[in-house]
Parts: C-alpha cells; structure tokens; sequence
C-alpha cells in the first residue's frame, strides 16, 4: 500500500504545465445567460494558451477591460497558475502601456467546468468564424480567379 502511494506521489510530480493544461482553452462563463455576447460588462472569459500575435506566441487571458498576456504556466495539481501581465485597454495591450502584474488559479471543475480563482465557469458554445454569412465575401469567385467579391 505504501509503494501505490508513493507511485501516486510520484506521478503528481511529473505532471508537466503542458499536461495539466489540457481543457481550459476556449471560451467560459459563470453562467450560461453571459455565453451570449452583449456590449455590456459581463464575465465571459477567454483563455488562449497558444494564441499567436504578430507571429509569435502569445498565450492569453482576456476577459471585458482585462487583456491578460500569460508570462509563465505553472503546474498545480491538475490545474495550473498563469502569471500574467494585464491591460486595460487593448491598445494599452499592443504598445505595453500601463501593465499590471497578475495570476489566475485554473482547475478542472465538475461537468465539464472549470474553476477559475476558485469560480465555477461554463464552457460557452465557441462561434464558427470559419463559415462566412452569405452576405460576406466570396474567395475565388467563379471566372475570378484569386478574387475577393462581395455577394
């Protein structure tokens, strides 16, 4: 019995950032109400641990008035610590004004939740941006070949 603990130990141990990130990319909420996209302040959070920018990488938090880049991913249990670096506004994000030193405490909750900072969130329904609307554009018209059109 004392070697089964002692493997289980062990294994806690090994678990690398990468690991215990699995399931917190994506789009959350506190309830499933705020997963609809409003103007108005509200608690959708965006976490992004492989976004790109510019070409590079630049994992993210982003919540409303809240553009967090991630520093550093530490492993916690089965979750994770983001330290990060926060900005108001986005243009304050793009030219590194005004940051502010931060963290976030990620767990894998119940039902497909996540606990961030100890809050149950919702995973929100993502929008599929790779299907254009029938009023945008068209790539590759026919008889225009490398086009864009509009409909």
């Amino acid at each position: 019995m004392r070697n089964l603990i002692a493997a289980a130990g062990v294994l806690f141990a090994v678990i690398t950032p990468s690991q215990a990130a699995e399931g917190f990319d994506g789009l959350w909420a506190l309830s499933k109400m705020e997963c609809r996209h409003t103007d108005k302040a509200d608690s959708r959070t965006m976490i992004d641990l492989s976004k790109p920018i510019g070409g590079n990488p630049a994992p993210m938090v982003d919540q409303y008035e809240n553009h967090c880049r991630i520093d550093r991913k530490t492993a916690a249990g089965d979750g994770l610590v983001l330290a990060v670096t926060c900005f108001e506004f986005w243009d304050n994000f793009k030219n590194n004004i005004e940051p502010r030193k931060a963290a976030f405490r990620l767990a894998h909750g119940t039902n497909g939740t996540i606990k961030i900072d100890g809050q149950t969130y919702f995973r929100c329904k993502m929008p599929d941006i790779r299907q254009a609307p029938p009023s945008r554009a068209v790539v590759n018209a026919p008889g225009k070949r490398g086009s864009v059109t509009s409909r």
